[in-house]
């Protein structure tokens, strides 16, 4: 196998045989922590060894040649003709990435040294080869790195309030409960517990002060926590906001009707318009519903269920905009011919977007009044193509 085609196959995001192989990779991997589970129960391995060891076995060979085979795809991966063959293995084997999936052949190299019973309970390690297929995570790596400054400084109130709680702890309390609070870092245990509301109950202040002092630190660790619960929140809805509409940035890209409008009129549509797939046969409007929305095509085709003829509509048109502007309802029934990404632009931001820009605007109107007998010939057909020839 070429190492291009390879490293398609191996891509998180491909399409095609891409797919099969993930389904695969997530098959062993959780066929790996369910026969380290089953390892673990006295009956089920005395009544399944061969089977659990033979599972096992098969679980390592994959996961070992997935390491040899990302290794040599490494090579192709983007802007690696740059540095070379070699250097881009290498720096692959020294990223997070590379790191996982050496981490991930440990249990086999246990299992060879102190047998598979050793061996199959780091399966658990698998589990982190599922990372690279969680965006969300690595969307959360950033925000983490993002907002380290806000999450130090936290922390160091965090710890500020952790040693004054342990101290004033051992000054009330170590007369009371000298075997408790006999000493600082003693004292710990429970400031550690009430700051974090876990409340264990094994340690608790007898005197007035003492449960004064408790309440207050468990105040404090609310509002410790809920700072940041705050950080990380704000931090990863802009980031999905962000990478959302870069998304829909290249989408709006792709539509012709778009193509010529410059950068700022994409940027304001990019805000507005939501990117939607619909899989082929599915229905995207009715005849008759509100008409709340209208939609342009990205890719695949959609088909207007009129009569005589049903019309197809395929990248770079648009429907949906008759509704809108005359708040009628929907006068056809549209399904996804085949697989299709739409945009979608909701009633209130397409009248915000017409009011921001007119010269936006009188194109919509333009195309929703170029045919007007087309539309009372075919019952009223909300649907409409974009100027082309012989369109």
């Amino acid at each position: 196998m070429r190492s291009e085609r390879l490293f398609q196959l191996l891509d998180p995001e491909a399409a095609g045989t891409a797919r099969a192989f993930r389904a695969v990779h997530h098959a062993m991997v959780a066929a790996g922590i369910g026969i380290m589970i089953a390892n673990t129960e006295a009956d089920w391995r005395l009544a399944w060894s061969v089977e659990l060891d033979i599972g096992f076995w098969i679980v390592c060979a994959f996961f070992a040649a997935e390491y040899v085979l990302r290794l040599v795809a490494a090579s192709r991966a983007p802007g690696a003709e740059l540095r070379g063959e070699w250097p881009s293995r290498l720096d692959w084997a020294g990223s997070m990435s590379g790191v996982c999936d050496l981490v991930g052949i440990l249990p086999p190299a246990l299992a060879i040294v102190f047998g598979p019973d050793f061996g199959s309970l780091f399966g658990f390690v698998w589990a982190f080869k599922l990372v690279r297929y969680a965006p969300g995570l690595a969307l959360l790596q950033r925000v983490i790195s993002d907002a380290r400054r806000a999450l130090l400084s936290v922390l160091l109130a965090f710890c500020l309030v952790l040693l004054c709680a342990a101290s004033l702890a051992y000054l009330i309390e170590r007369g009371a409960q000298p075997q408790v609070f006999g000493s600082i870092p003693a004292a710990l245990w429970w400031a550690i517990v009430t700051l974090t509301t876990t409340g264990y109950g094994d340690v608790t202040p007898l005197t007035p002060l003492g449960r004064m002092l408790a309440g207050m630190v468990m105040v404090s660790g609310i509002l410790v926590f809920a700072l940041w619960a705050g950080i990380l929140a704000t931090g990863f809805a802009e980031e999905v906001r962000r990478r959302e509409f870069l998304r829909t940035w290249d989408l709006v890209a792709k539509v012709p009707f778009f193509r010529d409008v410059g950068a700022a009129v994409i940027a304001d549509v990019a805000r507005l318009l939501r990117p939607r797939d619909y899989p082929a046969g599915a229905v995207i409007v009715r005849r008759g519903a509100p008409g709340d929305c209208m939609y342009f095509v990205v890719s695949g085709e959609v088909e207007v269920q009129v009569r005589p003829e049903a019309v197809i509509l395929g990248p770079g048109e648009f429907f949906g905009e008759v509704a809108l502007l005359t708040g009628g309802p929907r006068n056809a029934t549209i399904v996804a011919a085949r697989q299709c990404t739409l945009l979608i632009l909701d009633i209130v931001d397409f009248r915000e977007l017409l009011g921001r820009q007119p010269d936006l605007a009188q194109v919509i109107h333009e195309e929703a009044e170029r045919r007007p007998g087309e539309v009372a010939r075919n019952s009223g057909r909300e649907t409409r193509r974009q100027h082309a020839p012989g369109g």
